[in-house]
């Protein structure tokens, strides 16, 4: 691949982090308000506008917990491919590819 193709791919790459992470804060914070209104509420809790049982609550909250966990599985190989762009990379680095592979760590 040439150059700028890495540099583009790396590009996407970060772009797809910072949404995928995003995505995971907003998860992790429904995860959370599940759990408490589950453990908070007694026999029934209205979770997300909808009456369940506290035993099919929990288990809402477990698959939330797994969708999160797959997004982390998702992360770790976007990292895994990154890090390897830029191994590809190497050599002299111009500014902006400086500033990419630098936001890219950041996630």
């Amino acid at each position: 691949m040439k150059r700028q193709e890495i540099f583009r791919q790396l590009v996407k790459l970060k772009n797809r982090m910072r949404g995928l992470m995003r995505l995971q804060m907003f998860l992790d914070l429904v995860m959370i308000y599940a759990f408490v209104r589950t453990v908070l509420s007694g026999d029934t809790v209205n979770l997300f506008g909808t009456a369940l049982t506290q035993d099919s609550a929990m288990i809402v909250t477990f698959l939330i917990a797994v969708i999160d966990l797959c997004f982390t599985q998702i992360r770790k190989n976007y990292r895994k491919v990154g890090r390897s762009l830029i191994g590809h990379l190497g050599g002299q680095l111009s500014e902006d590819e400086i500033l990419v592979i630098r936001q890219f760590e950041r996630y």
